[in-house]
């Protein structure tokens, strides 16, 4: 009885230490994400750049912290961001992408973030057809704006 509640109690604590690992790997790779997405959004050139490609292995996970700095960027800042976006290629970008082609302050972001969908757009795939989407719904809004 003792062997197998030793066995237990050793099982229990294996996976209690792997749960606590598991958090702190996560808690890790969160903050490495935040970090390099900070880099990209303050820094330009080679900084930015190694930043961004550091970022692509982490593909939808850095889309979420990209988003969140977006509002606090420099225009170059974002810029940087659109460019970090399209590395990613994930196609969980899209509708940020959609948003900062519609409504970003800076006609730059703005452009960069639709020549980014259009990229995509002439791709194949179930990324294609959500780029081609999301230039649809950007023409029919840019339509009704020119219109009214």
């Amino acid at each position: 009885m003792a062997l197998r509640l030793d066995a237990f109690v050793l099982g229990m604590v294996a996976v209690l230490v792997s749960g606590t690992s598991a958090c702190s790997h996560r808690e890790l790779r969160e903050r490495e994400i935040r970090d390099l997405v900070a880099l990209v959004s303050v820094h330009e050139g080679d900084v930015a750049e190694e930043a961004i490609e550091r970022l692509v292995p982490y593909g939808p996970l850095a889309i979420t912290e990209i988003e969140a700095a977006l509002p606090k960027a420099s225009f170059t800042g974002q810029l940087n961001l659109v460019l970090a976006l399209r590395r990613l290629g994930h196609p969980e970008a899209i509708p940020l992408l959609l948003h900062l082609a519609e409504r970003n302050e800076f006609e730059p972001v703005r452009i960069e973030s639709e020549v980014t969908l259009r990229m995509w757009a002439r791709g194949t795939g179930p990324r294609a057809e959500r780029a081609r989407a999301a230039l649809r719904a950007l023409e029919e809004k840019q339509g009704r704006r020119d219109d009214g």
